[in-house]
């Protein structure tokens, strides 16, 4: 009786672990990819390969289609560089101590402009990095006189001194918005674009006086302009633009070792080229 009774729980046990054993067997079965397509001959079908550029076709570096640039197809975003002068007169206004005693002078300018367009290319954000110098003389004769200290080869000297001249020359940068008014930026023929700017510089300021030498002093400046620019092709993607730009400053300065602030308005012909 015991060898049929534990031969009867080994029959049990065997036929209850059986189908846990077959389901583990048929889960670690590998998993193969699907065949690779054929052709109607039975052969495999070779990977495609891009068309061929056609013999004597110019980079599209050369004409100006830069992926990194217009972006993928449907969003488009150029960019465009500018480079320009403009010259023009100062005039100083405000009546503190250094802005009193000044008279309407000369600024010039160089720069270059990055110009970020829309899709539409009838507006454009723009990166402005430039130069500028002012020279503006004093009133002859001049209505005041500041007490200054020089040291020259150690000596020192304390005058009451009048302005002379002034010079500033500063590195600006500034953001400023584009518009076309009359059609896209890529058109031919004359376009007109009106524009606003807004930035900073930072330089040197140089001021002489009439009974001695001249004192300099590091200033720094912030400045607003509206502008105004008709554009004509020049050639190719080159064009040219010329135009009118209205702008206002404040320069912070000690030059007379005493505040020495200063607000300019410059009326300023502008010429370059976009490409």
């Amino acid at each position: 009786m015991k060898i049929k009774r534990w031969l009867g729980m080994l029959i049990l046990t065997a036929w209850l672990s059986g189908p846990t054993a077959f389901a583990q067997t048929t889960s670690n079965q590998p998993i193969y990819p699907p065949p690779s397509p054929i052709d109607k001959n039975g052969e495999a079908v070779p990977p495609a390969e891009p068309p061929p550029r056609p013999p004597g076709v110019l980079s599209p570096w050369i004409t100006y289609q830069r992926e990194c640039c217009e972006g993928l197809p449907g969003k488009i975003t150029p960019l465009f560089t500018e480079l320009y002068v403009n010259a023009g007169p100062t005039f100083p206004i405000g009546g503190t101590n250094l802005s009193a005693e000044l008279k309407t002078g000369w600024s010039f300018t160089g720069g270059a402009r990055a110009l970020f367009f829309n899709a539409p290319m009838t507006s454009a954000w723009a990166i402005d990095l430039h130069v500028m110098t002012t020279s503006e003389g004093a009133a002859n004769p001049p209505s005041a006189r500041f007490p200054v200290t020089i040291f020259e080869r150690g000596t020192r000297s304390d005058f009451n001194a009048s302005v002379h001249t002034l010079n500033r020359t500063s590195f600006g940068v500034g953001l400023g918005r584009e518009w076309y008014l009359r059609r896209p930026a890529t058109m031919d023929g004359l376009n007109w674009r009106f524009g606003i700017d807004v930035g900073a510089r930072y330089g040197s300021e140089r001021v002489a006086f009439n009974e001695t030498g001249h004192l300099t002093d590091v200033v720094g400046s912030a400045y607003t302009s509206a502008h105004s620019d008709v554009e004509c092709c020049l050639w190719g993607h080159c064009m040219f633009h010329a135009g009118l730009r209205l702008e206002w400053s404040y320069t912070w300065s000690d030059v007379l070792q005493r505040t020495s602030d200063s607000q300019d308005i410059s009326l300023l012909f502008t010429i370059g080229i976009r490409y």
